[in-house]
């Protein structure tokens, strides 16, 4: 379907930009990076860019989630049976890996080791717990492309249908009459570790959808505190579910304003967040409401 705007009752449409391989891959990649939770729809940790393991592969963008399962996202312009298998093979990587391995991974997409002390800090830090929370021996696979071939599709379907967790994320970038860019981002409801474990809906949650429930007010104020380095941050819930910073930054998901305002590598947004409103009450516990509604509206009907 072609992607237009109601401009005053006339449908005006966008232009569907083709780049090639290599400059597709590297601008949605660096997007990916930035803004793991809006293309993903999860809260992650960012482990490195560009991950040379021990079989002499490169993943794309190697991240952690709050259970600990590895996430590893490939983005290909098209994908194709030899970069499907290649991803299959990733992801046998994935599930026999450690916390060592990664932190000796750990670049934080500088493309420089940060260090393994870093990576300790800094993914118990994200957990929020005392110690080191180990590696979820099922990882979790992201594929991210603008095309995917039916037959690829069929592989996808066929591979889901015996429990290997596969996600596909199309993306797509369009230009309008002003030059303006835009991505289209069509995450296709598969499963999703962080939303699957806690409630079994394979849903994702958006703050759009606690402003929708009312669980958020547009323009409502939200803080993250940060006891061991004394300082809370503010932000602004807007319309659009994004969250303006008190600088004027616009950001797209709770996790990338929570990593902006602290200057972080990386931050569960869903947990750092609090409303006041609500006697602190945080972000993902609204999430867990939501839910749980949602649950038993599935019951009912």
């Amino acid at each position: 379907m072609p992607l237009v705007e109601n401009r005053n009752g006339e449908l005006v449409p966008f232009e569907r930009l083709n780049p090639g391989p290599e400059i597709y891959e590297k601008e949605i990649e660096q997007l990916v990076w930035d803004d793991l939770e809006t293309f993903t729809g999860q809260s992650l940790f960012r482990v490195a860019r560009q991950a040379r393991v021990v079989n002499g592969g490169v993943l794309d963008i190697l991240a952690l989630n709050e259970y600990g399962q590895v996430v590893v996202i490939e983005i290909k312009r098209d994908i194709d049976r030899n970069q499907l298998a290649q991803c299959l093979e990733y992801a046998g990587w994935a599930r026999l890996t450690n916390l060592d391995e990664l932190a000796n991974l750990y670049n934080g997409g500088s493309g420089d080791h940060q260090g393994v002390e870093a990576f300790f800090r800094d993914w118990q830090n994200f957990t929020d717990t005392a110690t080191p929370l180990t590696i979820n021996p099922q990882p979790r696979l992201l594929l991210i492309a603008r095309d995917f071939q039916d037959r690829m599709r069929s592989a996808i379907d066929f591979l889901r249908e015996y429990s290997v967790p596969i996600m596909v994320i199309p993306v797509t970038k369009y230009k309008d009459e002003d030059g303006r860019e835009f991505i289209n981002i069509e995450a296709d409801n598969g499963p999703d570790g962080a939303l699957v474990q806690k409630s079994g809906l394979s849903r994702q949650v958006s703050i759009m959808d606690l402003l929708s429930d009312d669980l958020l007010k547009v323009n409502e104020t939200v803080v993250y505190d940060r006891p061991q380095s004394g300082e809370t941050y503010k932000a602004t819930i807007a319309a659009n579910g994004a969250f303006i910073l008190p600088d004027g930054t616009i950001c797209t998901s709770p996790s990338d304003a929570a990593k902006r305002s602290a200057k972080l590598v990386s931050v569960n947004g869903w947990e750092a967040w609090k409303v006041p409103r609500l006697d602190g009450m945080k972000l993902i516990e609204l999430r867990e409401i939501y839910l749980r509604k949602l649950s038993l509206t599935a019951i009912e009907t």
